[in-house]
């Protein structure tokens, strides 16, 4: 791992036995990569799978129309590039940019196979991280829709304080450093809704931006607002 890092218990790494921990760090070659850099890009032919030891990554699709979708932001402990190898297509689906300096294993294809066969676990885990991701793509949606912009973004802002916050005495740091357009393709809604639910989370004290960052100024009322009921909207009898 690198110095200092600590993984998080979600993440592909974090889920893994000891033993299949030990065994997958061994596997491969180091790699660092800077910030900005394209790790994976889309189209590309390779099989080759990222294990990310720290740092940060968005996952992003490029549609025919010419604009940039961001799937997913991973961390320390996820791996990159394995659905391509699973699927033994080589073509990459999407492109994976380095948000902040990134460390990695990196593993050729066949030996990443491998080691599924002979370590079967490391195999289940990470088919139980693949369907949480699903499941979480499918939540923040669903929210979206049901809560509205505001209370959604406050819950998907919970889960990255939970996994990529960092905390310097009363204010939490998310440093993903997402535009506006990217945070609004994470969250399934518009960039004018997600401007509109930031702002509304500025307004109730519960979170400070500036460019490309946001801090969280109230981290247990950011819980409350994203967990609580929101009022039905007013009839018009």
């Amino acid at each position: 791992m690198a110095s200092g890092e600590v993984v998080d218990h979600r993440s592909f790494l974090g889920r893994l036995e000891p033993a299949d921990r030990a065994f997958l760090l061994r596997l491969g070659h180091p790699k660092r990569f800077r910030k900005g850099a394209r790790i994976i890009v889309q189209g590309d032919h390779s099989d080759t799978v990222f294990l990310t030891l720290s740092g940060l990554v968005k996952v992003t699709l490029d549609t025919p129309d010419g604009r940039e979708i961001v799937l997913a932001v991973l961390g320390a402990g996820d791996l990159l590039g394995e659905f391509e190898v699973i699927d033994g297509r080589p073509q990459r689906s999407a492109s994976n940019v380095a948000v902040l300096p990134v460390e990695c294993r990196v593993i050729p294809g066949d030996e990443f196979m491998a080691s599924l066969e002979t370590h079967p676990q490391m195999l289940l885990v990470m088919v139980r991280v693949i369907i949480g991701r699903l499941q979480a793509a499918d939540r923040r949606r669903e929210a979206s829709a049901s809560m509205g912009v505001s209370r959604s973004l406050a819950g998907f802002l919970v889960e990255l304080v939970d996994r990529y916050g960092t905390s310097d005495g009363s204010v939490i740091d998310i440093s993903i450093h997402l535009t506006q357009e990217e945070l609004a393709s994470l969250m399934s809604t518009s960039r004018d809704s997600a401007v509109r639910g930031l702002s509304t989370l500025r307004t109730k004290g519960l979170i400070a931006t500036r460019r490309r960052q946001i801090v969280v100024t109230d981290l247990d009322g950011l819980r409350r607002y994203a967990s609580a009921t929101a009022p039905a909207p007013a009839r018009d009898d």
